[in-house]
């Protein structure tokens, strides 16, 4: 087998996104690095020397699809939306979300994990990208006099554990399409909004 010598930021964008197929293919507990040798056309020692594991291959994915979702974030932030219209749609982008089978694939990865794992902090700062922007929308309702002037961390954190408990039991149901996805979602959060609202408007 001819094995390919690229220069490095060329050979990781080829690795990452054979890796991506993979782990799509196979989940994360089957995946080998031996596969991505034959997808990648590379040695093993040219894969090692890029990243030492697929592990932190898999991180540096999910840190990539965290940062695509930031950008759909912020784009809905700068939308004229009501902070309860923003909170909604969140709920639908999370929902569809769960639809990526890269997501999927985190819940075997997860699994792995031990309470002491140093990868636990790249987890930590994946979750607080979604909580940063939950934040930001709920302080933007409060200060709107739409939301209850309640501490703002336990608002985030409401918000926060109903979408991650919506998107744990829809990851447990992988025949629904991105459109039942982000239903489930979206009805969570209203629910919960007619807890918040300071004025309660039916939400339909």
């Amino acid at each position: 087998m001819t094995r390919r010598r690229l220069p490095a930021e060329e050979a990781k964008t080829i690795i990452l996104n054979h890796a991506k197929l993979l782990f799509i293919e196979k989940g994360y507990d089957r995946a080998t690095m031996d596969d991505l040798c034959v997808l990648t056309q590379m040695s093993k020692g040219n894969l090692y020397h890029h990243f030492k594991n697929k592990e932190v291959l898999f991180l540096k994915l999910l840190t990539q699809h965290t940062e695509q979702m930031s950008q759909k974030w912020l784009h809905l932030m700068e939308q004229s939306l009501s902070p309860s219209e923003q909170l909604l749609e969140m709920a639908d982008l999370l929902g569809r979300d769960c639809e990526s089978p890269l997501i999927q694939a985190l819940e075997e990865y997860a699994r792995t994990l031990s309470s002491e794992s140093e990868s636990l902090a790249t987890l930590k700062g994946i979750t607080e990208t979604a909580y940063s922007a939950i934040r930001q929308v709920l302080q933007k309702g409060i200060n709107q006099d739409v939301f209850i002037n309640e501490d703002i961390e336990t608002l985030s954190f409401g918000v926060m554990s109903t979408l991650a408990g919506a998107t744990q039991l829809c990851l447990t149901m992988p025949n629904l399409s991105g459109d039942e996805y982000a239903a489930l979602h979206v009805k969570a959060v209203k629910l919960l909004l007619k807890g918040v609202l300071m004025d309660k408007p039916g939400l339909k």
